[in-house]
């Protein structure tokens, strides 16, 4: 290990002490560009990246709930950044002074955006495509040029890589890898049940991911399904949590394709007159531009009776788009901020009552519940 790579590693973990969860990755990177690659050289570490526009971060937590069940030490980039700084800080929280991670495996959830970088860097074992779609009109461009830049990396990959790939995502079938295989319901042999609390297209898919992920790790496919009973959903991607009584549940929002899976799963569960609150934020996690509200079909809400509460920042702009949507405008409540908005949710009767939040609508709502909200 070079001495420059050492100095930052140094600086890296003494920062690293303070808290934070990209601050050591970023001043480690901006020190030494190559620190992913020499620490996952030093120790030969293999790695699972998983990437794609929506479903990284529950295939990321289920993949880590499958290797802890299994007993496999592993480290994970769970509580950080998706981004490179993260997965940097995630290698220098793990490693020694000198370098030295105990662990053989990592999984990386990385960010679509980031996945060629993290794909050099690392030189994974196993990356997982869970699918790619138009995400906020302002991050990253046009899918067709982020596939592009998806192959590029692939092309760097050692031989003994595995590719995985969601087939029901037509789209990713232009990459092209020796060792690329599909997985899915879709597939001939595919047969695993699943747990009904892992409801939504995203989280099916997850579900399959892993069963794919298990054979190349030669572990039991039926891991999948054990610890999808066992595992807490991840933050905002349905969690539940109760209040005064009164359960809520949490799913975020955050482009098209997710908030399209959403509304579907709680159509299909006929769940569309429970109380619900809407947070569309434009800050830049979100995206700034968000006339891709236009994109979501809204079904079912001339059938509604009881309010659907919406609020952030861009609250007028989506109460003008569930109107279109045939939304009777007397059942619409429209609260910019978010606290008043909890508010009056808790004040709507429902057995249950959804949240819809854009990501920093989330982080909001969860700093006004306060900790003690979630079981």
């Amino acid at each position: 290990m070079s001495s420059p790579m050492l100095i930052s590693l140094i600086i890296s973990k003494f920062i690293a002490g303070f808290g934070g969860t990209a601050l050591p990755g970023l001043i480690g990177l901006r020190l030494t560009p190559t620190l992913i690659n020499q620490i996952v050289k030093k120790n030969k570490l293999a790695s699972v990246v998983v990437t794609g526009t929506n479903g990284k971060t529950t295939t990321s937590r289920l993949l880590g709930a499958v290797l802890t069940e299994s007993k496999i030490n592993f480290c994970h980039n769970r509580s950080g950044s998706n981004l490179l700084r993260g997965i940097a800080t995630a290698l220098i929280n793990q490693s020694n002074w000198l370098g030295k991670i105990k662990s053989k495996l990592a999984i990386c959830e990385v960010d679509e955006a980031a996945a060629p970088a993290a794909i050099r860097a690392l030189k994974p074992k196993i990356i997982v495509f869970t699918n790619i779609s138009r995400d906020q009109l302002d991050r990253y461009g046009e899918v067709d040029h982020l596939l592009k830049l998806w192959q590029k990396s692939l092309d760097t990959l050692p031989s003994a890589s595995r590719v995985l790939v969601n087939a029901a995502d037509r789209r990713l079938k232009i990459l092209k890898h020796p060792r690329l295989t599909y997985f899915g319901s879709s597939l001939p042999g595919a047969g695993l049940k699943y747990p009904p609390r892992y409801g939504g297209k995203f989280n099916q898919d997850s579900l399959w991911a892993i069963e794919a992920v298990c054979r190349h790790l030669d572990l039991d496919p039926k891991l999948a399904a054990v610890c999808a009973q066992k595992t807490k959903a991840a933050f905002g991607r349905g969690e539940v949590f109760k209040l005064d009584g009164q359960k809520y549940q949490i799913n975020l929002v955050k482009n098209p394709a997710s908030f399209k899976a959403v509304w579907q799963m709680l159509a299909d569960r006929r769940h569309l007159n429970q109380p619900f609150m809407l947070a569309l934020n434009d800050k830049l996690a979100d995206g700034t531009d968000v006339s891709w509200i236009w994109d979501v079909p809204f079904t079912g809400l001339g059938r509604r009776r009881k309010p659907i509460i919406v609020t952030g920042t861009r609250a007028s702009d989506l109460a003008l788009r569930l109107k279109y949507a045939g939304c009777n405008p007397k059942n619409l409540f429209v609260e910019p901020k978010i606290y008043p908005a909890l508010a009056a949710l808790r004040k709507i009767p429902g057995t249950i009552k959804y949240i819809l939040p854009t990501y920093t609508a989330l982080l909001e709502l969860r700093q006004s519940l306060g900790k003690q909200a979630w079981n």
